[in-house]
């Protein structure tokens, strides 16, 4: 996978939502599942003091559905550091797939190009950039390297860089 580099975050800007915009704009039962997930949450205290060293210095871009069981855990972990911290969010919402087109794993529109030109496979895909809109890392579907969402953000931005 090839990391990505110099992409317009003010475009991105302009084409999504903050977390909180994004769960205000789902319906029903499954607003009804994140917000449960939320209020019951609690991020761990010692990374969030970590990670609020680095939230002027990234941006966080999601891919998401309001259907898709791993993002209803991670999107509210993302409230909550977009509330606590100001961590700077930004969410392609109401992702869909084209079951019927052998061709395209994504139905694009309504779901953002970027599915296709960042070849991604499956969701929540969580870009961690720098301001200049170079890939730091990303969390596929749920954290692989560490427990929680907050602290496989938090690995991304305190591990080791490397010349590869």
């Amino acid at each position: 996978m090839t990391r990505l580099t110099g992409v317009n975050l003010d475009d991105i800007r302009s084409r999504t939502k903050t977390v909180g915009e994004y769960l205000d704009s789902i319906q029903g039962k499954d607003k009804d599942a994140m917000l449960r997930i939320y209020e019951h949450y609690r991020p761990k205290e010692d990374v969030v003091d970590r990670l609020r060293r680095h939230v002027n210095d990234i941006v966080i871009v999601v891919f998401s559905a309001a259907w898709c069981k791993d993002c209803k855990n991670a999107l509210p972990v993302l409230r909550h550091l977009e509330e606590r911290i100001g961590l700077n969010v930004r969410v392609f919402g109401g992702i869909k797939t084209a079951p019927l087109d052998p061709n395209h794993q994504w139905r694009i529109p309504p779901s953002p190009p970027e599915m296709e030109e960042w070849e991604i496979t499956h969701i929540p895909w969580i870009v961690i950039f720098d301001l200049e809109g170079n890939e730091i890392g990303t969390v596929i579907e749920k954290p692989t390297v560490t427990a929680s969402l907050e602290e496989e953000i938090l690995y991304h931005l305190e591990r080791p860089k490397t010349d590869s």
